[in-house]
C-alpha cells in the first residue's frame, strides 16, 4: 500500500474475518443437528427448500446448518473459531456420530484491504477443529490490490 510520502508499506494483519461452522449433507436433517449440538443455527435448511434472493428464488441443493460467529471488525480469525467452538459440545462422540453422514467445516471469510496479509492459528486449535472432524476453509478476498493501478 502505497503512503502519503510515496513509500511503500506490506505485510500485517488480515482486516476482518468472518467465520462460521456448517454442516451439509444431501439428506441433512437441520432439526437433528440442532438437537445434538444444543445449539440454534443462524442458518439451516433442508434439500429441496427455497427461499429468495437478490437473484431470485435460491434451492437448496443439499441440507445445510450453519452457526455464524457474530461480525465484529475486532475479531481476528483464531478468536472467531474459538468464540465458535466455545458454544459447541466438546465430546468427540457427538462429533464423531454427525461426521459418518455429514461434511463439517469452519468456513471462515478473510477481507484484505490491500494485498500481502498473514494470521496464523495455534496448533492447539487446529487440534480442536481435527478432533470434531472440522475441516477448514478459506475464502479470501482482497478489496485493494497494486494490479488495479498497472
Amino acid at each position: 500500500m502505497e503512503t502519503s510520502d510515496g513509500s511503500w508499506t506490506v505485510g500485517g494483519d488480515v482486516d476482518r474475518v468472518t467465520a462460521a461452522r456448517r454442516v451439509g449433507a444431501p439428506d441433512l436433517d437441520p432439526d437433528a443437528v440442532t438437537r445434538q449440538l444444543g445449539v440454534q443455527p443462524t442458518f439451516a435448511a433442508r434439500r429441496g427448500d427455497t427461499r429468495p434472493s437478490k437473484a431470485g428464488t435460491i434451492t437448496q441443493h443439499v441440507g445445510v446448518w450453519i452457526l455464524e460467529a457474530p461480525r465484529s471488525t475486532e475479531w481476528v480469525l483464531r478468536d472467531a473459531i474459538t468464540a465458535l467452538l466455545d458454544r459447541l459440545p466438546t465430546a468427540t462422540s457427538v462429533w464423531d456420530g454427525i461426521a459418518q453422514s455429514a461434511t463439517i467445516d469452519m468456513f471462515c471469510g478473510l477481507h484484505l484491504d490491500d494485498f500481502n496479509r498473514g494470521l496464523d492459528l495455534p496448533a492447539q486449535l487446529l487440534a480442536r477443529l481435527a478432533e470434531r472432524h472440522i475441516g477448514l476453509s478459506l475464502d479470501i478476498y482482497c478489496e485493494g490490490s497494486d494490479e488495479a493501478d498497472a
